[in-house]
């Protein structure tokens, strides 16, 4: 008797505090859609918690059976508790909520805690899986938005190497793992998910760049990125721009002024009118008279976006952005002048003008909570010019009549993507995203003499009979992608992807020969060449990437995808006495590598990564001598190269409470390159080292916050690099050589008297340093581009 009594209760014990497993999903009340990413708590003496999938499914596998209480909490629905009786192996428990967006919508807004971090896996309708990534908040950014300080918008950013070429950021020029930073040409770059380059394929060189008050983010994918946007070695760059105003009507200013007589002022109004309507317009000027003697510019921004919500899941919006930009240029130093000098100018007649023209209709439409496309129509309507002596700053100027070359800019471009999220079996899940792209470039190229005045002219003295070029560059690319992740356990992830990409590349025109005798001047030879030729490319590129979640915060990463750069005609047909370009040049092709540890906990976030990436046929400049012994740069395919190295990010917050007074922001980035020449047809260069890749480069700011008081140091550091594949040290023309080993410190403060009215101030290049980040072998040199000293704005912002 007593024996059956104890085995009855041991069974009974046995269920009581037994292990079972709960599985269930969320679902909408109305139509019963899967509810993604909503919590779920699971509640008794203990809290258990967990997200449901994209399907609105959850589980908790190993609870303690018995009575407990379950809640879910969700945005845009009502909050959902009940007490249930786990009980069995497998218990099923599926929950409906209640859309509150029927009710009335609620906005809520929060300051995020760290001003940058990994984008998530599925961002919008793009998928990072496995990609090394990187969002920046750049409304928490202290430093001289004004300016489009590139050195501390991006000072969060690993292992980029940053152009300064001008001090008003006019032009963005940033590159990485060895790519040349000219105007960013090895990125896909794009404002709110379309192209704003002067042509994506023709011309890649990104003249505009919004301004950094308007840009709400900024979303970087490195190599990776090739599958879903491109085969670009940098990878994409999108410039998120900020949202309308959840009132009727906002204002908001902020008015600069700065060191060298700069003055800017941006403006914006936006609102959404009976929840469905949205407008946005800003209007940006700037000038100022530049650090650098004969370096004055001005400049125009402005944007204007309507967006009707027909319904809260499907929209329809359209932009059209406007910038215009005249800008002296003071012209490249010998490093004789630099070291004499950095603040002068021996060209006083060298200018360069922008206007750009962008337009864009985007639709989104979530049919359901794991099916959405979205469609982007957008045009290219712009132009560039540039005007002065392109003759070796080893020399004076002649006085003689000015190039001038000449760029027009019309493409078209669409694309359309789709996202679906779908079951495999009862546990596993996967996410596809396709689409295709229709692009259609045309690049008028034209360069000849131009007067000999200083003002800025930009009128050919003979256009119909040109003494450089008058080309026609017609381009056409057809593409289309598709990239799947599959959820194989709880932990391992893994995804794969093609992209298949047809371009088509055209010149039509000719190019006018002309040899001078070297002591008298006088024409040995003038003759014009007509060209008519085509190249045509099917390519496809494959990509694989994979992640390991260790915890619920830190995670392994890794990608290896294929990329592609095709030579463009309008590179070979450009007169530069300082550089020529190989007529049997050839695209480039290769591949990025990504292994990567990153973690993310309240107070602490890093990323810290090993990468890989090659060349085949690496594009590159090398100094040659001509027929009389004179240096002159060759832009040829120099060999096989690679780089490979450890890129580091991280960030921590000191702050004892979330309402504590005091809190401080403390971030390092560094990164470790080593890129070297492989077997190059010239032995010269096998095993030198990659132009354009400094070794070390080190970035760490602190931010403090003091109530309504805000002080941010930020420390650059870059050590000594090279600048073409020959590895010299000194070129007398200074277009070649090395860039030396620089540091800069940047201070900025702010406060804020309340929620509307804000002051900032700050010092930029705080120790005055003398420096420069490259040599320019064109506009706006040729030769060393002296970076600015110490500068100090002052900025008033208003909301109203």
């Amino acid at each position: 008797m007593i024996k059956s009594a104890l085995t009855y209760l041991f069974i009974l014990g046995s269920f009581a505090f037994g292990q079972c497993n709960l599985y269930g999903e969320v679902l909408n009340e109305e139509d019963d859609s899967p509810v993604a990413f909503a919590s779920v708590f699971l509640m008794d003496d203990d809290t258990s918690f967990t997200l449901t999938d994209e399907f609105g499914r959850y589980n908790f596998e190993n609870v303690t059976c018995g009575p407990k209480l379950i809640a879910v909490n969700s945005m845009g629905y009502k909050g959902f508790k009940e007490k249930i009786n786990i009980k069995g192996n497998e218990f099923i428990f599926n929950i409906s909520i209640i859309d509150t967006l029927k009710l009335g919508v609620v906005n809520v807004h929060a300051d995020p805690d760290f001003s940058s971090r990994s984008m998530r896996t599925i961002e919008h309708m793009v998928l990072t899986h496995g990609k090394k990534t990187q969002l920046i908040n750049v409304q928490d950014i202290s430093g001289n938005k004004s300016t489009n300080n590139a050195r501390e918008l991006f000072a969060t950013v690993p292992g980029l190497n940053i152009w300064e070429s001008d001090g008003g950021g006019l032009q963005l020029g940033i590159g990485a793992r060895g790519l040349s930073p000219n105007r960013t040409a090895h990125f896909n770059t794009r404002q709110n998910g379309y192209d704003i380059s002067a042509d994506a394929l023709g011309y890649p060189e990104t003249y505009y760049t919004p301004p950094a008050e308007a840009i709400q983010d900024i979303q970087m994918i490195r190599g990776a990125a090739s599958l879903q946007f491109g085969p670009q070695f940098g990878g994409m760059l999108n410039f998120d721009l900020i949202k309308p105003s959840s009132k009727k009507f906002q204002y908001q200013g902020q008015h600069t002024y700065g060191g060298y007589n700069l003055f800017s002022t941006f403006n914006s109004v936006s609102g959404t009118l009976k929840k469905r309507f949205s407008y946005l317009l800003f209007y940006k000027y700037k000038q100022g008279d530049g650090w650098r003697d004969n370096s004055e510019f001005s400049q125009q921004n402005a944007y204007g976006l309507i967006k009707y919500n027909f319904t809260e899941k499907f929209f329809i919006s359209a932009e059209y952005t406007y910038m215009s930009y005249l800008a002296q240029q003071a012209g490249g130093l010998t490093d004789a002048l630099f070291e004499q000098n950095p603040q002068q100018s021996i060209r006083e007649r060298n200018w360069f003008n922008v206007n750009w023209n962008l337009f864009s209709i985007h639709s989104n439409w979530e049919i359901n909570s794991t099916t959405k496309i979205d469609a982007k129509i957008f045009k290219v309507i712009a132009a560039r010019n540039a005007l002065g002596n392109l003759d070796k700053i080893s020399r004076l100027d002649d006085y003689l009549e000015r190039d001038l070359i000449k760029g027009d800019f019309n493409n078209l471009g669409a694309e359309l993507r789709f996202l679906k999220h779908y079951p495999i079996g009862k546990k596993m899940k996967g996410s596809l995203v396709t689409g295709a792209r229709f692009y259609q470039g045309k690049t008028i190229s034209q360069q000849g003499l131009a007067d000999d005045g200083f003002d800025a002219n930009f009128n050919f003295l003979n256009p119909n009979n040109l003494e450089g070029s008058d080309y026609t560059f017609p381009s056409n690319n057809y593409s289309a992608f598709a990239e799947n992740m599959v959820r194989l356990t709880k932990k391992l992830w893994i995804s794969g992807g093609l992209r298949y990409e047809y371009i088509q590349t055209i010149a039509e025109g000719q190019y006018r020969q002309i040899n001078y005798h070297p002591l008298t001047n006088e024409v040995l030879f003038d003759t014009t060449f007509t060209e008519n030729k085509s190249n045509q490319r099917n390519i496809l590129l494959a990509g694989f990437g994979a992640t390991y979640k260790i915890s619920k915060h830190s995670s392994i990463y890794s990608n290896i995808s294929q990329n592609y750069r095709g030579i463009n005609f309008s590179d070979v047909r450009i007169v530069n006495p300082n550089q020529r370009v190989d007529e049997n040049i050839q695209d480039e092709k290769g591949f990025n590598a990504d292994l990567g540890f990153k973690k993310k906990t309240k107070k602490l976030q890093f990323d810290c990564s090993a990468f890989f990436l090659y060349y085949n046929n690496k594009i590159g400049v090398v100094n040659q001598k001509d027929s009389i012994n004179e240096f002159y740069r060759l832009r040829t395919n120099i060999g096989n190269a690679y780089s490979t190295g450890v890129e580091l990010y991280g960030e921590y917050i000191f702050q004892k409470t979330d309402s504590s007074k005091f809190k401080s922001t403390v971030f390092v980035n560094g990164s470790y390159v080593y890129a070297r020449y492989g077997k190059s047809l010239e032995a010269a260069y096998s095993g030198k080292q990659i132009e354009l890749v400094p070794p070390i480069t080190v970035k760490t700011g602190i931010k403090i916050e003091v109530q309504k008081f805000t002080a941010s140091l930020l420390a650059t550091y870059v050590q000594q690099h090279y600048t073409d594949g020959t590895n010299a040290i000194f070129d007398p023309n200074a277009v070649a050589g090395i860039i030396p080993t620089y540091y800069v410190l940047d201070f900025n403060t702010g406060y804020k008297f309340s929620k509307n009215i804000e002051l900032k101030a700050g010092i930029n290049n705080l120790t005055n340093n003398k420096y420069f980040t490259r040599r320019a072998s064109a506009y706006p040199g040729p030769g060393i581009i002296p970076s600015d000293g110490i500068n100090f704005y002052i900025t008033f912002g208003i909301t109203l």
